[in-house]
């Protein structure tokens, strides 16, 4: 997720982001809402667990297998 804040700035030490739980590290861009919240990615990191949207079968909202099957076929 990109926010677009003027609270942000590069991260001097390490951390862990609230958003995603992946690491922040030195150097990453970082943001935060306030000054009550914690800081957090500018952009999150992808993970293995993010699903392409046009990988969704639009009928049965599963994700379809590399050839192209989903549950309601």
């Amino acid at each position: 997720m990109m926010h677009d804040t003027p609270n942000s700035t590069i991260a001097q030490h390490p951390a862990q982001c609230p958003d995603c739980g992946a690491a922040i590290r030195p150097g990453d861009r970082i943001v935060r809402v306030n000054a009550f919240t914690p800081w957090q990615h500018a952009s999150c990191p992808r993970t293995k667990f993010d699903v392409d949207p046009a990988t969704v079968c639009p009928e049965c909202f599963t994700v379809r297998a590399t050839n192209g099957a989903c549950s309601c076929a």
